[in-house]
């Protein structure tokens, strides 16, 4: 029985596989409906198709999906491809699908919300677009080709429904839809995003329960027809061709540049045959015979034997040569293919064809017109004719040739906008060209306007002959169009007509929002030198001010800002902020002159391209990117040193700097940006440099700051020079205290000349300093130590007069001993100092001693004294 059931669940699976592979069978073979609306571009309000499956008024969606497989052919102001209404409550937009070229919009009971799109969509290309709504969640999702492109919150509030439902219509006439519809189904819940993906590949067609694509529709003024569902999804690997009768080498190179591919190079015999017999199914007997020769891409011109291509000049590989060439040498740098291969040959004697390969329909963009809408901006090359040559717009403009003339056409209105110039290089619009206008383009009635049809898309810029570079290139100091004209126009900053160099610029024009404007100021200093005796700083430094000037735009504005530099001549007719140096001698401040440079910094990416200008201009806002004017300056700044510590002072020096082009209720110094640094040695011959610090000072009618330095004496050189050498003479000073008491002369000598050492030294210290009305710390010390060389002397007058009475009064008559006698006493007897012989031999009285020791420890205790005193100030 077990076995029996695993059987039976067996072909049950087997049975559901092939089911379904017999459903994907029917689905991938299955015939799908297309509707094709308005493909001659003409907008009309009958070409319509109404939906005949039922409506009913009282189903009320909360939640829903609408999806739909779509390809533009024009673009009206927009493409209203869906709308559902109800007639019983009058309700005219309960759901509408409508597109553009670089967003798409779901109308969802009148809730009107734009839907971003990644790429810009193409004409003649199928897109499977999806919309859902949850009203749970209140999100709404767009799906373009199985992917999740855009996603918003918003709640709708209330159901969609209906009772009438239209595609290809809307309100307006030039709201209508031209293009193929298919696939239009509405779910009244919301799908997977699986299931969606699923849709988009082409793998399944479900039927919507609320709109059925398959319920049918009734038809008007349109056309219908039946594909597979695979169709939509195939990847086509066909090319296209553009077919060029006998023209110049010159001509050829540049019409397939322009058209946005290249001559080509076969490299095998393979490839040449290829084109030979492509080029005999096209050129039919009847048509202009081309004799089956086209130019290829290489030529050897720069240098004989080195083939490279034309467009960039890059070495080319070793292509198909025809046996026996290349032969022409210098005579013959171009190269033709014929059906045995590549010749070289003559450049300018020679007639030949030209062919251009596509993988698909080339997009065209013309710029300098001041459309806003792209759909009048963007045009597809045709070519309805062998030769021929056709640029059909997106809206309701072309560029085709009449005759011998290429016009600029409103085809809707049946109106000719402007001529091709007959002086247009090689007689071709693409390109940098100009045309005589006969109606008004940029608010220019007639005459002369520069425009470009360019193939290059939005990242890159075209050169005057259509051909592409990376935008970034543009204006980079180098050629990288082959014709030089990338580096030609390269004006950075466009500024109004009234405007004022001579006025500040305002954060907002509005009198209740104004406010200063905030300018940053960067402070690079280099190098310091201070000189201590005439109280000043020079300081070598950059200055940066960078401030916003929101009444300029200014124009491709690299990353790299040093590729944004302003020119000389620009740069003086821009307003620039002045900046007083105060505390200097004379009036100082910044300057506007050769040695200064202003660049512009790219903050922001751009706002939008400049619609008027013949090329791919991208505009940024000033007020979102700002000016940076920078110079080398060496200013020497009066400093108010305090030096009653030298030379164990630490000072402070300022760069006084004052806002001068405005008071601060419109210019003021940003305390939040500005900055400054010092760059140099720290240590310098007299002092040791910190990082210096800012001050504000808004107290005043113009904004000030001060960049505050500060100077730590380093005193070594005192040490060394001044305190050293005093100190060793007031030893010297100190010790003749200990010198025999008897010779007075050398014990005054010596502590005078100390003295008189000392009285030099302080005069050359007191020379190389400032005078000042207060003592200095230095000077205390010298004076000190002259005092106390003074005190020694007095000491030793002291001591001598001592000396000198002492002898006088112990000193006997002559005659009590007399000549040639020799007083003995007993051995017994006291010989001590109190014995009056003892004393006059000695020469030292008990008074005298003590004067002495008096004098050696009142200088020590005095030095002493005054030493804990003096450090303690300093050091304390």
């Amino acid at each position: 029985m077990k076995s029996n059931r695993l059987n039976q669940r067996g072909c049950r699976r087997h049975q559901l596989l092939i089911l379904l592979k017999v459903y994907l069978l029917i689905q991938s073979t299955a015939s799908i409906q297309v509707l094709e609306f308005q493909k001659d571009g003409v907008a009309t309000h009958w070409t319509v198709a109404e939906y005949q499956g039922e409506l009913d008024h009282n189903w009320k969606m909360d939640s829903l999906t609408l999806c739909a497989r779509f390809q533009i052919f024009f673009l009206h102001s927009r493409g209203t491809f869906l709308q559902l209404r109800d007639y019983v409550d009058n309700l005219d937009c309960q759901l509408k699908g409508e597109l553009w070229l670089d967003r798409v919009r779901p109308v969802i009971a009148h809730r009107w919300q734009f839907q971003l799109i990644p790429e810009r969509l193409r004409a003649y290309k199928w897109y499977h677009l999806c919309f859902t709504y949850d009203h749970l969640s209140h999100l709404y999702n767009t799906f373009l080709d199985g992917d999740l492109v855009y996603e918003l919150e918003y709640n709708v509030g209330r159901p969609v429904y209906g009772n009438y439902l239209r595609l290809g219509q809307s309100d307006a006439l030039y709201q209508t839809f031209s293009g193929a519809l298919t696939q239009v189904n509405i779910w009244d819940s919301v799908l997977s995003s699986d299931t969606i993906a699923e849709m988009a590949a082409c793998k399944i067609d479900p039927q919507g329960n609320y709109v059925s694509w398959d319920a049918g529709w009734s038809i008007s003024n349109l056309t219908k027809y039946d594909v597979p569902l695979q169709h939509f999804c195939q990847k086509t690997t066909d090319s296209i061709y553009f077919w060029f009768p006998m023209m110049p080498q010159a001509l050829a190179f540049y019409i397939c540049e322009a058209l946005g591919t290249h001559l080509p190079l076969p490299l095998t015999m393979e490839q040449v045959k290829f084109w030979f017999n492509l080029c005999v199914q096209t050129w039919s007997e009847d048509s202009l015979a081309c004799d089956h020769f086209f130019w290829a891409s290489i030529h050897d011109s720069n240098e004989e034997g080195t083939w490279v291509t034309h467009y960039d000049n890059a070495l080319a590989p070793t292509p198909a040569w025809k046996d026996g060439e290349p032969n022409g040498i210098i005579y013959e740098n171009c190269v033709m293919m014929e059906h045995q291969g590549l010749a070289d040959i003559n450049c300018l004697a020679n007639l030949r064809c030209a062919v251009c390969e596509f993988s698909d329909l080339q997009i065209f963009s013309f710029l300098g017109t001041c459309e806003l809408e792209l759909r009048n901006v963007y045009f597809i090359a045709y070519q309805e004719e062998l030769g021929g040559l056709t640029f059909k717009g997106y809206g309701e403009y072309n560029i085709r040739k009449e005759g011998e003339e290429w016009l600029w056409v409103n085809v809707v209105q049946d109106e000719v906008l402007a001529r091709l110039d007959a002086n247009a290089p090689l007689g071709m619009p693409m390109g940098r060209r100009v045309w005589q206008l006969e109606t008004s383009v940029c608010e220019q009635v007639g005459g002369e306007r520069t425009l470009l049809l360019t193939p290059c898309p939005s990242e890159s810029y075209t050169c005057d002959d259509a051909t592409c570079i990376p935008l970034e290139t543009r204006c980079d100091l180098k050629y990288d169009c082959l014709d030089r004209s990338d580096e030609v126009n390269c004006d950075l900053i466009s500024k109004a007509d009234d405007y004022k160099n001579d006025l500040p610029p305002r954060i907002s024009e509005k009198q209740e929002e104004a406010t200063s404007l905030p300018i940053t100021l960067t402070i690079s200093i280099e190098s310091a030198t201070i000189y201590t005796s005439e109280m000043t700083l020079q300081l070598s430094y950059e200055m940066k001010m960078t401030w916003f000037d929101n009444r300029l735009t200014y124009r491709n504005l690299k990353t790299n800002d040093s590729l944004n530099k302003v020119p000389f001549t620009s740069m003086l007719e821009l307003w620039s902020p002045t900046v007083g140096f105060i505390n200097t001698e004379g009036h100082q401040h910044t300057k506007v002159d050769v040695e200064t440079s202003l660049h512009l910094q790219r903050l922001q990416p751009p706002a939008e391209r400049d619609s008027s200008a013949p090329g791919e201009v991208e505009l940024f806002p000033g007020g979102d990117n700002p000016l940076i004017i920078s110079r080398k300056y060496s200013t020497t700044f009066i400093c108010d040193f305090n030096l009653v510590l030298y030379p164990f002072d630490v000072q402070h020096c300022d760069m006084h700097l004052r806002m001068l082009s405005a008071s601060k209720s419109y210019l003021r110094f940003d305390q939040l940006a500005t900055s400054t640094a010092y760059y140099g040695s720290e240590l310098l011959l007299e002092y040791q440099l910190e990082q210096p610090r800012i001050l504000y000072d808004e107290m005043r009618e113009f904004s000030e700051m001060r960049v505050r330095i500060s100077l730590e004496r380093r005193a070594g050189y005192a040490i060394l020079n001044i305190y050293t050498p005093s100190l060793i003479l007031l030893v010297i000073s100190y010790v003749s205290l200990f010198f025999r008491p008897h010779i007075f002369e050398v014990r005054v000598m010596t502590t005078l000349t100390s003295l008189l050492v000392m009285a030099t030294l302080f005069t050359q210290v007191s020379a190389s300093l400032p005078k000042t009305s207060y003592f200095k710390m230095v000077d205390v010390w010298l004076l000190f130590c002259i005092v106390m060389s003074f005190l020694i002397i007095i000491f030793h007058v002291v001591i001598d007069n001592s000396l000198t009475s002492s002898s006088s009064s112990t000193e006997k008559p002559r005659s009590s001993i007399g000549p040639g006698q020799t007083k003995v006493l007993p051995l017994n007897e006291d010989v001590s100092l109190s014995n009056p012989i003892f004393k006059n031999q000695s020469g030292i009285s008990k008074t005298s001693r003590l004067l002495i020791i008096m004098a050696h420890s009142s200088v020590l205790i005095l030095f002493i004294l005054f030493s804990f005193i003096y450090w303690i100030y300093i050091f304390g």
